[in-house]
């Protein structure tokens, strides 16, 4: 048995809750999944091509993986982030509502996409070209968001109707305006 977070009346004593009303996040396959990706992407090229120095002077520049791009080392450590909490979301479950967690997730991958685009736009400037591990990174975290994003409606549908009072009950407001 779970402990339910609401306490009932002035005693503040916590209820019992039954094992069967706990649920993991339906968020965490699709977090897990992103992160994953965002990982593995982190590890592929990320660009390639010419580099101007400051004396002008021209020279052609290895493949860069994402761990040699600052801006790939922190879509990596999002990306672990993400795992970490995709993990313990999955291997725990909760009473009531996810949500907290579900907005994480998508301000994480939000994080995450916003500095992919970034870097796309700033490479296009550089001379150099995007190679596919930018394009996996930007896929997985859009994976990451898609799923949490979901998950994070359906979180706050679930408190919008969940109130043991009756209070912010749209079926109920819905009948009762009829």
């Amino acid at each position: 048995e779970f402990m339910d977070r609401r306490f009932e009346g002035r005693e503040r004593t916590p209820t019992r809750v039954g094992h069967r009303d706990a649920r993991a996040s339906v968020a965490a396959p699709a977090l897990l999944i992103g992160a994953l990706v965002v990982i593995v992407g982190t590890f592929l090229d990320w660009a390639s091509g010419t580099v101007i120095d400051a004396t002008g002077t021209q020279s052609e520049t290895p493949d860069l993986s994402g761990l040699n791009v600052p801006d790939g080392r922190i879509v990596m450590g999002i990306g672990l982030a993400l795992l970490v909490m995709a993990t313990l979301m999955w291997a725990n479950k909760r009473v009531g509502s996810w949500f907290d967690a579900d907005l994480l997730g998508v301000a994480l991958s939000t994080i995450a996409i916003g500095t992919i685009v970034a870097f796309l736009i700033d490479v296009g400037d550089t001379g150099r070209s995007v190679e596919i591990g930018t394009y996996v990174s930007l896929a997985g975290a859009v994976i990451a968001f898609i799923g949490g994003l979901a998950a994070l409606l359906r979180s706050g549908s679930d408190r919008a109707t969940v109130d043991d009072e009756g209070r912010g009950d749209v079926g109920r407001r819905t009948r009762t305006a009829a």
